[in-house]
Formats: C-alpha cells, structure tokens, sequence
C-alpha cells in the first residue's frame, strides 16, 4: 500500500473513500478529507451564529462524525450554548 493510501485512511468520516482523497485538511489535529473538512467548517459556524447547538432539522444534514468533531472542540457553557 503506498503512503498516500495510508494517509488518506487517516479520515475517519467514512469506512471507505472511493475515490481516495487527493489531499488532507487538519482540523485541530484531526486529519480529514476535504468534504468532512467543508462540513465541520459549516457546522461550526452555524453553531456560533446561534450560540447554541443547532436544532435537530439542520443537524440531520451533518455526520454524526462531524457534530462529534465539533462538539468536542467547541467551547460551549453546560446548557450547550457559547
């Protein structure tokens, strides 16, 4: 297996790529593909312009991957909000 098929395995947004991932953005050290990388990006910012989480009909277009990459790397009060 060559380096660029070991590395594209570093996203973990989906079992498989296909087609592998041409490049790797990093969000908070976390390595993914582009696609997960738009989608975090997106979620993030959705989140900060309601200061909370999102409800639950904009959350069903987002991975459960993302909503965890974010949550986890959001500074947010117990209640969720910023």
């Amino acid at each position: 297996m060559s380096e660029y098929q070991i590395r594209a395995k570093d996203c973990k947004c989906c079992g498989k790529h296909v087609p592998l991932p041409t490049v790797l953005k990093e969000y908070n050290g976390i390595p993914l593909c582009p696609t997960t990388f738009s989608n975090v990006v997106e979620y993030k910012r959705i989140w900060v312009s309601l200061g909370a989480r999102p409800h639950g009909n904009i959350r069903k277009h987002f991975s459960d991957y993302v909503q965890q990459i974010v949550e986890s790397n959001i500074d947010k009060n117990e209640d969720g909000t910023l």
